[in-house]
Order: C-alpha cells, then structure tokens, then sequence
C-alpha cells in the first residue's frame, strides 16, 4: 500500500501509492501536505551547521493530518487494512541475543564494551614519577547514532564505535523496518569499564577568591585490592604553564596524595583550593597508578572574576519652574578601596508629548483592520491633524520625526546606561524596533499622510456601516451593539477638536442604538435589574454630542432621565472606569453634587508620590484598573479635566502617563488613541504644548544647559557622561537640575562603578531586588524553610531555595533580572521556560553561572521569584549582587546585597 523512500531497509518517510482514497480532513478531501526526507543512507560529506538539538517527527500538515498522523496514525490502520501488522517490542530479557529477523522475533547480539585506556598496559610507576596515563576528556552524552543501517542476507548488521572516555552504563536502542513494514525494537544495556577509574567533582566554573575542596573518588572494579596515588596538576591551557602556586599549593609542582581501594570498591581523595585572582580558564589534570594500571581525567574549568560591575540610579521629576537635587550617598563615603569608579550619567527627558507620539506608527500600520483599530485610526490621526493646524511647530518637528524606519521604537541603541546584554534576551526583534519587512511603514506623523489616513480610515467605516444602521466587528459581519455604540463614541471625542464627522452615518447608528435599547435594555436589564454597564456607557456617549440632531431625537428627556436614575442606583458598583462616564454625565445632566460623590470615590483611592505622579494600586478584581493600564488613566485625566480642572492631581496623572510611555511599549490601539486624546485635552487647556523648553545640570565643577525647541526633535539622548577618571566623590555625589520653563520633565542619574567587596546592602530606586537564601529540610511531610543568614550549617548534598523579592514603584516592561549562582552548587532543575505564579508571567533561562529572570510585564508592586540549588562542592564561595534593570529605560536599575555561602564536606 505504501512507497518505501530512501535506500536500505529503513523507512524514513511515507508516500501514499497512486490511486490510493486519501484521507479526510475537517476542510474536506485533501492530498498529503507536506512530507520529510531525510536523505540516503550514509553519513554525509559535510559538515553540519546545525546545533544538537532532540529530534521529533514534524508537524501537522495545513488541511490534513500530516506526518504525525502518518506514523502515528495512519501507517498502523492502512497496515491492520493491508494485513500486515506492527511487531510489539522485544522483551528486555536476554543480555546476548540473536540477530534481527523478520519472521521472528527481534534480537540482537551485544558483546562487552571496553574502554580504549582500559585496554593499554602502563608501565609500572616509580616512587615519584610521573605516570604515563592516558588522559580522558571526551565526556559526551551519547555514544553514538545512526539511523542508515544496511543488513546483509541473513538480515543481519553489524557496527563498530568508539564510546565517549565516561565509564559507565550505556542504554542501546535499536529499531527496525522491513520492507513488507514489519517492524521490531530492543533495548538492552552495555557498560564501558576500567578497573581503576579516578572520578574528580569539579564546578562548571569557580569565582576569583572562593575556597573550595575538590573531591577526587577512585574506583577499583578489579577483584582485588588497589594502592597508589592520586596527582593533581593546575595549568594553563593555552600556555601549559603551571598554576599550582597561584591555586594554594606553594611548592608549584603536581600534589600526590596515596590511595587504598578495596576490591570492587572506592577511596576518596580531598584537595584544598584557593582561586586566585585570574580570569580565564584552568586545566585541572587529575591521575591515579596503581601498579601496571592507570587512568585520567582532563577538565577545563573557567575563572570568572569576583570584580562586580554595579549600577546605582537616582530619580525625579520637574513641573514648570522646579529645582530637584540627586544624590549618591555611597559614592560620597569613598570607603572602598577596591572601587573603581566607571562613570557618572545624567540624563534629560524633556518633549514629552513627542514621545507619547512615537506610538502612532504602531497604531496606524497595526495589521488588522477590525472597526475599532479602524476607528483608532481616524480618531488620533483627527486629532493630529487638529494639534498640526493650532501648533505649526507640533507639524514641523512631527515631520521630521516620521522619517524613521521602524514601526515600533528602537531600544537597543548604544546607551552608556545599559550593561546587560541585549543578546541574551528573548526580545531583540522588539529592541530592533520591530520586524517590517515586507511592510511599508506608513509615515503617519507626517501631517500630510495624517490627513490620508484619516479619510481612508473614515472611508472603511462608512462601508462597514450595515443597512440598520449598526456596526459590526469586521466588516461584513452582524451588527455589534456594543462596537455600535464604542464607534459613536469615538466620533464624538472627534468632534471635540473639530474633526468633521459624517452626521448621517452617526444618526443611523443611533436609531439602531435605540431600537437595541428598547428591545433589551429597558425589556431585560431594568426588569431584571442587571446590565447596567452598557446603559451607563451608552447615556455618557448620548451626552458627549453637542446637540440632538446628533441622535436624530431618538432618545427621549425621558430615556436620558430613566438611564441616569438606572445607573445612578448602582454606582457603588461600577467599576472606575465606569464611575468616570456616570460621573461626567451627573455633571452634564444638572446633578454636580452627585457627580462629585461618585468621582470622589474614584480620585480618593488614587496615591499621588513626587516622582511618580498619581495612579492606583493593581487590584485583584478591578478589571479596569488593573496593572495600571495607560487607557484608564488617560480617561481618568480627561474626566478630572472637565469635573476639577484645578485639581492639582491631574498633573500626577499626566505625570503617570509620561512615565508609563517612558518605561513601557503600548500595545494597544485604544490606549494609545486614548491617551493621545486625554493629553491633547490637557495640553491646549494648560498651554504646555508647543513650548520653549530648559533646563541646567550641575555635576561637581560641570555645568550645562539644555534647550529643547518645540520644532525640533533630535531624537538623542540629552546626557552628560564623566568618564570614571574624572569622577570627583567629593563633588559629584550630588547632581543639582534646575528648570525654569513650562513643561514636565524626567531627570535621572546613573553611577557606574566596579568593587571586589561583597556589598553589605541592596540599592535601587524605581526598582529593588533583595536577595535569601534558606536550607530546605524535610520535618516528617513538610518541608521546613531555615534561613542561612541565622547560621545554619550547610553540608553537600543540602538543598537551597533562592528567594528573590523584586519590587517596582511603576509598571513596566521588558525588565531583566539576573541572579549569579554560587560556584560550588548546582541547580536542582535546568529547564528553561516560561513561568507563571503570584501574579507575574516571566521566562527563566538558566544558564551554567546563573539564571535569568525576562519579565516582559511587570506590574507595579512586590513579587517573589524562587528557584533551588543543590550543595555539590565543600568551601566558601562568594556570590555577586542580584542584579535588575528595564531594557527600555536602562537608567533604572538596582543591585541586592552580596554573599558567601560556605558548606562542609
């Protein structure tokens, strides 16, 4: 039934035969999709590009079952249908066997496997010389594999292989297909042996100043007793210079050490080790003679350096004329001999507003083109071209500006702030701006293609307009009276900034509105006294147009007046989100003193900081609020400006939402048109947009001031960087910024500086990081937690948890977090991956030094991040800062206190 591909008695991929009924898929009747070859028998020529990787039959074809189901699926039925059927797996029974045959059972024959060395007779060792021994260092985790067996006449094959120098136990596996596609496996078990085998525990790697006690065990698989020695030698690899003195041991030359091993068992060897103060790589050469017989292992272990690179940050924020002094209270003390002082950075964020801007290009080449993103489209492309008609150098600088290449901002330019690597991220396409290619980018802040884009945009609306008046999703769906009823809204928030709406189209989704508010709101919600939600959003739209001929009078004084009193009965439990549209319409409808009570529910519970701004805690339940979402707190800004335009915590909010944009890339399009709608709001009410702004830096002796036209964006970082030689303690400890012009500005200062002490305690501002270590042990059935810190002895073997407690003042995204691993213990699990627990999604990569923590969202508060290591080396091992920073505003940093983790044998 089946065409066997490729050569010899294997079959690597399945074809169906012509004229055989293909199989059905949901899409109907479909030819197979896609198949893989894996070539002819025989290794090839060249040299393969690819890395080690697990091997797994391909995906599922589009349309059709593919060739999982071919193997999995399909070949077992077209053989039960064709008579020919699998051959179950041979009982692992027999350690020798037969060959392998198609009329029987599969065997397979398995002789002893021996270790090369094992086979070579070494000279006898003189007292005090050095052993002629044969040196394994080939520790690989497979032995061999090759899936291009060809049999011979008695279906027999017949291979040979040297095993990797690991003395151990090897599991063979061998499968088989015949021609007729009988098939058979076996499995069976084969041991490379010596009978003297010297095993050293080394770490993947070892610090600059830690102390470690390196266990050698000696094997005796003889059948009698063993004596000798022990040698271990230090050197250089590349040089072959010895490191013996540099390590601790003072005399320079190899140290030996006797050993007695009784027959079929082993003796274990200590050596005390010192690291020195030397970056790189050590071969640590261990051998034991005993007699005729010898045996090695060469292992390379890498040097990491005990210097640590730290990051200290300080924050703030000026409004209008303001005055904001940064300082360095550990730069001042100058206590640390060992420190090296890298640099000082001080940067400037002025311009804010542009840099809202700078996520219009996402918003307007967002590949979909549902009605919402459509409408987004028209909406912040109406405004701007409302704000490049008032503010003429808003629409020279915006010009300029468009002429950038990605859709998304760059982040991963040079930026003396970030010391992580981009390269050991998992978002270097994001940092690259995004990838475009194939994609025109649509220059959409230039005010011309603004003014395009609003009228194709406006153009696609009308279209999806359905014959009653309503709109759907997408185009050519049923009418949503929900999305209806969000496009309406849009129009209206047009309209404030005179952008011409198309009336008729407005009035026919109304009077579908009504239809669809008298047969289910006022029928099913009132009745039952539920659904009050879409009839507060749909009262506060009705009241954002400027007259009834908006609304075609559909809706009645007495419908606007049945709705409020409706909505107004369960304002306690709307969300805040919600309590701004009830709120705004109170106030348009004649009822202040309500309006008030029910905004002042929402601002009360709002925290206002000096750096910060004004914003909401995450809460558990409020969907709305929720991870302080850029969206709400615009809304909030827009409500708070037209209730209170006085109230002073509208310039937090404002402040919130430029911050938010600082640290965050918005990946929504209604945030985005949002915010663009609030601040626009906000900024022609406050006159601070398209304003002349300054500002001075003082750092020591340094003074310098910038100025930012509102015509012209650079699109560069306003820096000032004193390279590390020049960095005064004295004097550049404090970093005074001055600001005389309107306008909200960020300022942040950044200390680079390395040191050889482990510091006592943590730093960080807008971020923390602190860092425990506890003993796990076992009471019974639970697991107790003891902390290290109180003294609690450690032994090898011993497990211990990490705990990692991150805190962040504001949300933010794209923050890496990285935690060095002591040298002497190893991690208990190495799967790399996604995680999620309390709240916090993050993938963790562990890596041979340390592990990684990516958090493509952290919201603002405090989490706990948890992983443990086992004990697998005796000595005292230095343990560098946990260390966190965004990859989006790489000046905020933080750094946990440092540690020694000391356990015995």
């Amino acid at each position: 039934v089946y065409r066997v591909i490729g050569g010899g008695r294997r079959c690597v991929g399945l074809d169906p035969v012509d004229g055989f009924d293909h199989r059905r898929a949901s899409l109907g009747q479909v030819s197979p999709s896609y198949r893989e070859d894996y070539g002819f028998a025989g290794v090839p020529s060249y040299p393969s590009l690819r890395k080690d990787r697990l091997t797994f039959y391909s995906g599922y074809g589009i349309g059709g079952p593919g060739m999982r189901a071919f193997f999995f699926g399909g070949v077992a039925d077209k053989m039960q249908e064709s008579g020919a059927a699998l051959q179950p797996p041979a009982p692992a029974a027999a350690p020798v066997g037969m060959a392998l045959r198609e009329e029987a059972e599969p065997e397979m024959a398995l002789r002893s496997v021996k270790n090369e060395a094992a086979d070579k007779k070494e000279r006898p060792v003189e007292p005090g010389a050095e052993p002629a021994e044969a040196l394994r260092s080939n520790f690989a985790e497979s032995a061999f594999w090759e899936p291009h067996l060809l049999t011979n006449e008695r279906g027999e094959a017949s291979i040979e292989f040297t095993v990797p120098d690991s003395v151990t136990s090897w599991n063979v596996w061998v499968h088989a297909v015949t021609k007729d596609l009988k098939s058979g496996s076996i499995h069976r078990e084969a041991r490379s042996v010596k009978d003297l085998m010297v095993r050293p525990y080394v770490p993947r790697f070892f610090r600059e100043g830690d102390r470690a006690e390196m266990k050698v065990v000696v094997n005796n698989a003889s059948d009698h007793e063993m004596r000798g020695e022990v040698a271990l030698e230090i050197f250089d690899p590349e040089t072959d210079r010895s490191l013996m003195a540099a390590f601790g041991f003072p005399s320079g030359k190899p140290v030996r050490v006797a050993f007695s091993a009784r027959a079929g068992g082993g003796s274990n060897v200590v050596f005390p080790i010192s690291v020195p103060a030397r970056i790189g790589t050590a071969a640590f050469k261990v051998t034991a003679a005993s007699g005729d017989l010898s045996d090695g292992e060469l292992r390379p272990v890498p040097v990491l350096p005990g210097r640590m690179h730290l990051v200290q940050s300080r924050f703030a924020t000026l409004k209008d004329k303001d005055r904001r002094t940064l300082t360095f209270e550990d730069l001042a003390k100058n206590d640390d001999p060992s420190r090296i002082e890298e640099q000082l950075v001080v940067t400037l964020d002025a311009q804010l507003f542009y840099g809202v801007l700078s996520a219009m290009p996402y918003l307007v080449n967002y590949p979909y083109e549902c009605t919402e993103q459509t409408l987004n489209r028209f909406l912040s492309t109406g405004i701007l071209a409302s704000l490049y008609k008032n503010y003429p150098a808003v629409s020279k600088m915006a010009e300029e500006f468009s002429k950038r290449d990605a859709r998304l901002e760059r982040w991963d330019d040079q930026d003396p702030n970030r010391k992580m690597q981009l390269e050991e991220t998992p978002w270097l396409r994001a940092a690259q701006g995004g990838d475009d290619t194939g994609h025109e980018l649509i220059k959409v802040l230039d005010p011309r293609i603004a003014e395009a884009q609003r009228e194709a945009s406006l153009a696609k609306l009308v279209k999806s307009q359905t014959s009653t008046g309503g709109f759907p999703w997408w185009a050519g769906g049923p009418p949503s009276p929900y999305m209806t009823l969000y496009i309406c809204y849009g129009f209206s928030k047009g309209l404030e900034f005179g952008v011409d709406a198309p009336k008729k189209v407005v009035v026919r989704a109304f009077s579908y509105l009504h239809r669809h508010y008298l047969d289910e709101c006022v029928k099913e919600m009132m009745e039952r006294d539920a659904g009050w939600e879409f009839v507060t959003f749909l009262n506060y739209v009705l009241s954002n147009y400027p007259d009834e001929s908006w609304t075609g009078g559909v809706f009645t004084e007495a419908d606007h007046k049945q709705m409020l009193d409706f909505s107004f009965k369960h304002w306690r439990q709307h969300s805040p989100y919600l309590k701004g549209y009830l709120a705004l319409t109170l106030k348009r409808m004649g009822r202040p003193a309500d309006a008030k009570l029910v905004f002042d529910s929402v601002m009360d519970s709002a925290k206002t900081t000096s750096d910060e701004g004004t914003f909401w805690a995450p809460e558990d339940r409020g969907w709305l609020w929720y991870n302080d979402k850029a969206e709400t707190h615009a809304f909030a800004l827009r409500a708070l400006m037209e209730l209170d335009p006085k109230d002073p915590r509208s310039d937090g909010l404002v402040q919130w939402i430029f911050l938010n944009k600082k640290l965050n890339h918005w990946e929504s399009t209604r945030a985005t048109s949002e915010v663009v709608y609030s601040l626009a709001h906000y900024l022609r009410q406050t006159g601070a947009l398209g304003v002349r702004e300054e500002a001075t830096l003082t750092v020591g002796p340094q003074r310098t001031t910038f100025v930012f036209e509102p015509d012209k964006y650079t699109g560069k970082k306003a820096q000032v960087v004193v390279p590390g030689e020049k960095v005064d303690p004295k004097t550049m400890s404090t970093v005074v910024v001055e600001k005389e012009t309107k306008g909200m500005m960020f300022a942040s200062a950044t200390w680079h500086f390395s040191t050889e002490k482990l510091p006592e305690k943590g730093s960080g501002d807008l971020f923390s990081v602190e860092r425990a270590y506890f003993k796990r042990e076992t009471a019974g059935e639970k697991v107790v937690l003891r902390p290290l810190a109180d003294g609690v002895p450690l032994a090898v073997g011993d497990e211990i948890e990490v705990q990692l407690s991150l805190r962040s003042r504001h949300a933010a995204e794209y923050v890496h977090l990285r935690d060095p691993r002591p040298s002497g213990c190893e991690p208990v699990s190495l799967n790399s991956g996604y995680k999620w627990d309390l709240g916090l999604a993050r993938y963790v990569e562990v890596r041979d030094s340390g592990t990684n923590f990516f958090m493509e969202w952290l919201p603002q508060g405090e989490y706990t991040l948890k992983y443990r290591l086992r004990v697998a080396m005796a000595g005292t091992f230095r343990v560098s800062p946990a260390t966190v920073q965004s990859m989006y505003a790489p000046e905020f940093s933080a750094y946990s206190a440092g540690a020694v983790i000391q356990a015995k044998p």
